[in-house]
């Protein structure tokens, strides 16, 4: 019998958990109301793969018991269930197959001097860590408004959905009701951006700054960081300028500045919202787009083609114009492999968003109330993992619906993974052809 390589295992264990999630959400226990499979279905796929598109109201359609599932189905997702249950077997064995500790390598950065079995273990440890203190610093903002129990699992909640960048809430308006508390705002988005710029890059900054210095940063860390901070100033500006005399024009200038920081954090993965997204202006959905496509870092929770895809696909552009022989930054040379995966995944991104808008747009043409750039904005969240919606979500039809948890799946999963699955048992082409000159542009 072919042994299975771990990226087909890693595929096949979030299916599993997708279809566990439907079969627990679709229990009468889980719900208030009667629901269909394909609700239960497309839920599920939301919370596994820290999406938050909904087709149903959290808070009112689902009972504690269905939240408390959802709540699973994003933790177990958001840290990745291999990730999980390898990093439960390093805490109790101290050993990995090498077939295992290669995909892990790769996973996280493809550099062979990492300590798997360690980072496993302490990424477990991290998540509990931070998302009990991210619980602790909200239970006294719910305590003000809620009973203490109810303030317990709101806090609980929205410190696990946004460190896993997931985007469900317990609110029916997601954060809307809260736009103007500086406070909540900032909590979480401090855990939206420790959970989407990676394990490995605050390990990175941890243990430099444990030496006193910054000197031996890595290259990858500080394209991370650099970008993070980057995206996070110009989505905040443009929204800011696009939204000042519409949707944030009765708002005090500190609400206004607050929403404009808080949404352009949380639409590159997050998924919460402060304001009513189907309210924003084109330019400002289009912007956002461009963001959620992007999306965070390797490593983390996050989806989108990754800060570090962006800037070797910069970098490339650079180094064409210039003529260099070499792809460079940080007076580092990029390999042509990086080059080709960074490529690769961003054309397959493309692609995939392209033709899944034109097929549901398809699809949806003869219902007369989605426009073309809604369900763009739809298929960029659904592949970015993110979330956000301008409210066309509930409107979709069934099929419509499974290209959208396809795309979801996707985008969590990520493109690459899904060509070395399929591409698996493909023998290696060793012949060489003679090169023939293309024009090109």
């Amino acid at each position: 019998m072919k042994q299975r390589s771990p990226k087909f295992i890693l595929v096949v264990s979030f299916l599993i958990l997708i279809a566990t999630g439907t079969a627990l959400l679709s229990l009468p226990a889980a719900t208030n109301k009667p629901i269909s499979v394909m609700d239960a279905l497309f839920t599920a796929t939301s919370a596994v793969t820290v999406t938050g598109l909904i087709v149903l109201d959290t808070p009112v359609d689902f009972t504690i018991f269905g939240q408390a599932v959802i709540l699973i189905l994003i933790q177990m997702g958001g840290l990745g269930i291999m990730t999980f249950s390898l990093g439960l077997i390093s805490l109790i064995s101290r050993s990995l197959s090498i077939k295992w500790q290669f995909t892990l390598m790769d996973i996280y950065g493809n550099n062979h001097k990492l300590p798997i079995l360690k980072i496993l273990k302490q990424i477990l440890i991290f998540t509990a860590i931070l998302e009990t203190f991210i619980t602790v610093l909200l239970l006294p903002f719910f305590m003000m408004r809620f009973p203490f129990r109810k303030a317990l699992w709101h806090s609980l909640f929205h410190a696990i959905s946004s460190f896993c960048n997931a985007g469900f809430s317990t609110f029916s308006d997601s954060l809307c009701g809260f736009s103007g508390s500086y406070y909540l705002n900032i909590v979480i988005s401090i855990s939206i951006v420790f959970g989407g710029i990676g394990f490995l890059v605050i390990h990175d900054v941890v243990n430099n700054l444990r030496k006193k210095t910054i000197k031996k940063i890595s290259v990858h860390t500080k394209i991370v960081l650099l970008t993070t901070i980057l995206l996070i100033l110009t989505g905040t500006i443009f929204f800011y300028n696009y939204e000042y005399n519409y949707i944030l024009k009765n708002i005090p200038i500190g609400e206004k500045l607050t929403v404009s920081f808080f949404q352009s954090i949380t639409c590159r993965t997050a998924g919460f919202n402060s304001i009513d997204i189907g309210k924003l202006q084109n330019n400002t959905l289009f912007f956002m787009i461009i963001l959620m496509f992007i999306g965070g870092s390797p490593g983390s929770i996050a989806g989108g083609i990754k800060t570090t895809t962006l800037w070797v696909i910069a970098a490339i552009i650079i180094s064409q114009l210039r003529r260099h022989e070499q792809i460079k930054f940080f007076n580092r040379a990029v390999s042509q492999s990086t080059a080709e995966r960074a490529t690769t995944l961003f054309i397959l991104a493309m692609a995939i968003i392209t033709t899944a808008t034109l097929i549901v747009s398809g699809f949806e043409a003869h219902e007369g109330n989605v426009c073309f750039l809604d369900v763009l904005f739809e298929m960029s969240s659904a592949f970015g993992t993110v979330g956000l919606s301008t409210g066309i979500t509930t409107e979709l039809n069934t099929v419509s619906r499974i290209i959208t948890i396809i795309v979801m799946l996707t985008g969590r999963l990520g493109p690459l993974t899904f060509l070395a699955v399929f591409s698996e048992g493909y023998i290696k082409n060793k012949i060489k052809y003679p090169e023939e000159h293309i024009m090109i542009g």
